[in-house]
């Protein structure tokens, strides 16, 4: 550690920093949420039992004991569980986000603060989850198709887009800002040779012109949440300091938990934030709570459908315990959703809710996204064993007795994806890229 990361983290710490000194050269934490849209915790456990202690920072999350390799277990690929770095937890669970309202996650990627946020709308409401990058964007989109939220909606565009478009239109929004990741230190050992006082700067003149942008966001008593996972007050206490003399319409305000300790009071209520160091469990995190006061309510139209076909209406009818209460058929596919359909104008658009399928001739041939939903249970099912269950996750056919047609696949009771039995085999259609290797 050089000198200048010393000067910067000994004005954070104090007198703690010789115990975040003794924790670097460890192994970080590591740690995941039970996917509450698709199963309980007592359910999870009873059937993956994981060696493990409750997290402070998630109702539903939880610090491993042991080491796992997440990507080679079926209850990872079925969207069960999340692995989320254990502090990182913290920023939404600050939040107070309850069903129904509307939500933006503004710097998205890869997705664990948006599944943790489409836990917490149980699929009543509406989640806009936005990523700049596109390489990122699709990770993003892989892991909450995985994790089944219903009424998410993915965006591969710049936040200024956004901004435009759903002007004072959110009751929540999250910006979880890129930082200089002074958190990421023992995770990732080349954080710390690439950080400088110049890096420091220049994240923080970006998180400034996004947190304008994630403002305007904002509806009228809306929360506008910061976070950080860096630990220096330039990027933390002095960032929302700024900003909140900029907007005089916006407050902080102390989250209802009981992690961390206080923020930095520099002035206008910034000691009413969350400080997490390394010392409390996980890497550590910034969380900043703000409400905005005044503003109109906006109001943004509706993408209008097609008509959707009798083919397609049929096969949900006969593959869905319960049909969702919104479709919206475009450009020959079809998506469902738990929310409407909000026209995103200019935006870049990944995915709208979930994808059900598309029509193929007069056929309609369903999507991984269909089965992976946490919205409905499936009518037609096939249930695996274990060594048919990791056959089918390496995209091997398995042989069935049952009727032509398309199927969800399962294990212990949860569903992995679809596949079409003919003639005695079951057709995998599990995607190539999520494939066990």
């Amino acid at each position: 550690m050089n000198k200048e990361i010393e000067s910067v983290l000994c004005a954070v710490f104090g007198d703690s920093f010789e115990d975040y000194e003794k924790l670097v050269d460890k192994a970080p934490l590591r740690g995941f949420r039970v996917n509450t849209l698709k199963t309980t915790e007592r359910e999870f456990f009873r059937n993956f039992p994981l060696s493990c202690e409750r997290s402070p920072f998630a109702d539903n999350g939880y610090v491993l004991r042991e080491d796992i390799a997440a990507g080679a277990m079926p209850s990872w690929h079925a969207g069960l569980f999340y692995m989320q770095e254990p502090s990182a937890a913290s920023a939404v669970s600050a939040m107070g986000i309850v069903p129904g309202m509307k939500v933006l996650d503004l710097c998205a990627a890869p997705g664990s603060k948006t599944t943790q946020l489409a836990e917490k709308l149980e699929n009543e409401g509406f989640l806009l989850a936005n990523e700049f990058v596109a390489s990122r964007s699709r990770i993003l989109l892989e892991n909450i198709e995985r994790h089944g939220s219903a009424c998410t909606c993915v965006t591969n565009s710049s936040v200024d887009k956004i901004a435009e478009r759903f002007h004072g239109f959110f009751d929540a929004v999250l910006c979880d800002a890129p930082c200089s990741g002074e958190g990421m230190f023992r995770k990732n050992p080349d954080a710390m040779a690439q950080w400088s006082m110049d890096n420091v700067a220049a994240c923080a003149r970006r998180q400034k012109e996004i947190l304008e942008y994630a403002y305007d966001c904002v509806a009228a008593d809306g929360i506008l949440l910061y976070s950080t996972c860096t630990f220096n007050k330039e990027e933390n206490e002095k960032q929302v300091l700024a900003f909140l003399r900029a907007h005089p319409d916006m407050t902080a305000e102390k989250p209802n938990v009981d992690y961390g300790l206080p923020s930095f009071e520099l002035g206008e209520g910034t000691g009413l934030g969350i400080r997490i160091d390394p010392m409390h469990g996980g890497e550590g995190h910034f969380v900043m709570k703000m409400r905005k006061h005044g503003g109109g309510a906006a109001k943004v139209s509706l993408m209008k459908s097609d008509p959707v076909p009798r083919e397609a209406q049929v096969f949900l009818d006969q593959m869905l315990e319960k049909n969702y209460p919104f479709l919206l058929m475009k450009n020959g596919k079809l998506y469902g959703g738990t929310a409407p359909f909000f026209d995103t104008g200019r935006i870049h658009l990944l995915r709208h809710q979930v994808l059900l399928g598309e029509m193929k001739g007069k056929t309609f041939v369903p999507s991984h996204h269909l089965f992976t939903s946490a919205y409905s249970g499936m009518n037609n099912c096939i249930e695996l064993d274990e060594t048919q269950c990791l056959r089918y996750l390496h995209g091997e056919e398995i042989m069935c007795e049952a009727r032509n047609g398309w199927y969800a696949v399962m294990y212990k009771g949860y569903v992995l994806g679809g596949a079409k039995c003919s003639c005695g085999r079951l057709k995998n259609k599990y995607p190539t890229q999520l494939r066990m290797r």
